[in-house]
Formats: structure tokens, C-alpha cells, sequence
């Protein structure tokens, strides 16, 4: 089970609201008070919990808790995520934002590769879809974001991953408007040409 939704079951956030620091969370989960906050922004921006007053596990979240219990015996036993999914046409967005001097030095920084301006979309089946929680089980690789005089960009979450055999990086910015059934990934290359796959094309994933 997802570690922070675990403590904030175990100390009655499925009922009630709660009050704890980020820092008191991060010990608690072996985590630094840092990511212990980022990982809250990033359950409450996917309505797992409420943030107001305290912190309550939504329905929703309560849903996922349930869930997780079925892929727990896999995340103890360890090993590599394996998954695919259905290549699903984007909106541009993330070639825009890749294209960010910010964000494309840090990925080359922290990953190793200078990124393909542009994202592999990959829509999950209804079966798969709890991937996404056993991703963000795992500590990520942070990339920062930046600010510039108009705005500010948030974090990315990246998970080094490899696509159809492909060398690259699950992304879960904390800012998006993705349903939970898209996954994002990034590489060197154009996944989508240099793996010759058109809209609807399955691609295997191991992260």
C-alpha cells in the first residue's frame, strides 16, 4: 500500500481529519519533509486526500486503499513494474514543455539524456490502472521546476522506465490535467516513431 495513504489510515484519516507536519510524515515514512510534502500536493491534486483544516482520505482515496491491498503482496516481494498500454494521441503540451531550457537541463542532469521534445502517451486498460499507485510507491527522481518572469513550472516525478525495450522516464508532473489512466513518458528519441507505432498500438513498460 501507497506509504502515505498507509500512515494517514493508521492514525484515523479515513475517518476524521488529521493534523500532522510534513516532517513528522517523512520520518514516519522514511522520506524527506520535502518530498513528504510534494507527495501530499500530488495525492490531493488526484482527490486521494483533502487538504483543509487537516487532511482527510477521500471516498475516492478510500476506493484506492482497497485497491492496493490487491498489489500488496507484489510490492513487498519487489521487482520491476511490468505493464502496457494503448498509444493515445496528446494535446502538445508536452512538447512545449520540454522544450523548456529549465526543465531539459535538469532531465539531463538527473536522468542522463536530453529529452525528445514531446511525451509518449499511453492509455491504460480499466485492469491497469493501479500501476499508477505502484509507481509512486517508489522514490522518484525529482526534477525541479524553475521560474521565469511570467510563471512558475512545477516538480516532474520521474521513474526511469523502459519503453518497448527503449531506454526512458515515467513523468507525473504535479501540475496536470491527465486522467489517472494516462501515462506519460519521455526519452532520448521519439518513442513513437523509433518504435513505429501509430494511435492505438500497444507498447510494454517496465519500470
Amino acid at each position: 500500500m501507497d506509504e502515505v495513504l498507509f500512515f494517514l489510515l493508521k492514525n484515523g484519516g479515513g475517518r476524521r481529519k488529521i493534523r500532522v507536519a510534513t516532517a513528522e510524515l517523512g520520518r514516519a515514512v522514511g522520506m524527506s519533509q520535502q518530498n513528504a510534502s510534494r507527495r501530499l500536493g500530488l495525492l490531493a491534486a488526484q482527490g486521494v486526500i483533502e487538504r483543509k483544516d487537516g487532511i482527510r482520505i477521500t471516498p475516492l482515496g478510500m476506493k484506492v486503499v482497497g485497491e492496493e491491498y490487491e498489489v500488496l503482496s507484489k510490492a513487498i516481494k519487489g521487482g520491476s513494474i511490468r505493464f502496457d498500454g494503448r498509444v493515445s494521441d496528446g494535446f502538445g503540451r508536452g512538447r512545449y514543455y520540454l522544450s523548456l531550457p529549465g526543465y531539459r537541463k535538469e532531465i539531463g542532469s538527473k536522468l542522463g539524456f536530453e529529452p525528445y521534445p514531446g511525451t509518449l502517451n499511453l492509455k491504460l486498460d480499466k485492469r491497469d490502472i493501479r500501476v499508477r499507485s505502484e509507481i509512486l510507491k517508489q522514490e522518484p527522481i525529482v526534477i525541479g521546476g524553475f521560474r521565469t518572469r511570467e510563471r512558475t513550472y512545477g516538480d516532474l516525478f520521474a521513474y526511469p522506465c523502459k519503453a518497448g525495450g527503449l531506454g526512458g522516464a515515467i513523468i507525473f508532473p504535479l501540475r496536470s490535467n491527465h486522467p489517472q489512466d494516462i501515462i506519460e513518458i519521455i526519452s532520448g528519441v521519439n518513442l513513437r516513431k523509433a518504435l513505429k507505432k501509430a494511435s492505438g498500438g500497444r507498447v510494454a513498460v517496465e519500470a
